[in-house]
């Protein structure tokens, strides 16, 4: 797949994405922009999952900037995932702590 193409995927992505999550806030927050917990967990969950892929993809989209080809790599794939594994081990520490 071509970089360029790549990068076209992941902004579209990331425009789904704010967008569905604007959507859902407006619909499920009360006056004083608080979300009650006690039935959202699962749609919390799944935006969650959906940020941390939307990490992974900009990881490698990042990672491709210094590569001379035009073409996505295993390089590059691995490179995004390691970044978005540290990312991950890092929020999971910050939180036990």
């Amino acid at each position: 797949m071509k970089k360029k193409t790549f990068r076209n995927m992941t902004i579209v992505y990331l425009i789904i994405f704010v967008v569905l999550f604007t959507v859902y806030v407006f619909q499920v927050a009360d006056e004083n922009w608080k979300i009650q917990l006690d039935g959202q967990r699962g749609n919390l969950a799944t935006f969650g999952g959906m940020a941390f892929i939307l990490t992974i993809l900009a990881a490698i989209n990042f990672a491709g900037i210094n590569e001379k080809g035009n073409r996505v790599t295993k390089n590059m794939i691995y490179g995004g995932l390691s970044v978005a594994a540290f990312f991950l081990i890092w929020r999971a520490m910050s939180a036990l702590v």
